[in-house]
């Protein structure tokens, strides 16, 4: 009862949350039409960046209680869709000085929530980029699983707190967005929820590898549940989800057009 409660209020905290950021979104898109200086873009830069940077916040609130949820798969060609979010998350990370390479076949057919795993691409590539300056995310088909894989050059992670973060197997529990290393556990949900696993290679020093592997081809089955995933409230999704790397600059108006 507790929890079903907590749950509640954090909902209705997003909600109230996202009506005031739709509130200063359109005040800043009203604001664009008087910026001629370069001193009021950059203060209209600020502002959209810490707009972005509270949506992410509350789509992870509104995203956590949501990951208990059930819908319908859709056909999804899962190597159509790590491009187009691969070229997007590319270009905003090389202004923030991270190289990002995407390396995915044709396509890869499947049954999944294509909101999810997109999140799950922002989520896995966001904690790399945080990590090093290189960033590699790939797509291949195992047999009859999918299998991203996002490495990056940083300095890895001690085997405790790999342990720590990626836990053991099984269903993820529902990940709570107050606590620390939440981008590790809305993927694990989000993979568990397909069916599949989130497991982490790793040597200290040597930066980390990622893996996260679902099964492909299976329609309507119990190992499909999934949720919708949060609206980005007008910005690019890829801005949203990577606002807390990006520098003001990529905010400008005329920027993000």
């Amino acid at each position: 009862m507790e929890l079903e409660h907590r749950e509640k209020e954090t909902s209705r905290a997003a909600a109230q949350l996202r009506v005031q950021l739709a509130q200063m979104t359109a005040a800043s898109q009203l604001l664009e039409q008087c910026a001629w200086d370069q001193k009021g873009k950059s203060y209209l830069a600020a502002m959209n960046q810490g707009i972005c940077r509270m949506l992410r916040i509350v789509g992870r609130m509104e995203l956590c209680g949501r990951l208990d949820q059930e819908i319908s798969p859709e056909p999804l060609d899962l190597a159509a869709l790590t491009r187009d979010l691969g070229e997007r998350m590319e270009g905003l990370l090389d202004r923030a000085g991270v190289k990002l390479t995407v390396d995915c076949p044709e396509r890869l057919l499947t049954w999944a929530d294509g909101a999810l795993v997109r999140q799950l691409l922002l989520e896995l590539v966001a904690n790399g980029a945080a990590a090093g300056k290189t960033v590699r995310l790939t797509l291949k088909q195992d047999r009859n699983d999918a299998v991203f894989t996002v490495e990056d050059d940083g300095p890895g992670l001690p085997p405790q707190r790999a342990a720590a973060l990626f836990g053991g197997g099984g269903e993820a529990e529902l990940p709570d967005w107050r606590q620390d290393g939440i981008g590790v556990a809305v993927s694990r949900r989000i993979v568990a929820l397909h069916g599949g696993r989130l497991f982490p290679v790793c040597e200290p020093g040597r930066g980390l590898r990622v893996l996260a592997s679902f099964p492909l081809n299976q329609k309507g089955g119990e190992n499909l549940r999934c949720a919708t995933a949060f609206d980005a409230g007008g910005f690019d999704e890829a801005m949203v989800g990577l606002s807390h790397l990006l520098p003001a600059g990529v905010f400008a108006p005329g920027e993000f057009e």
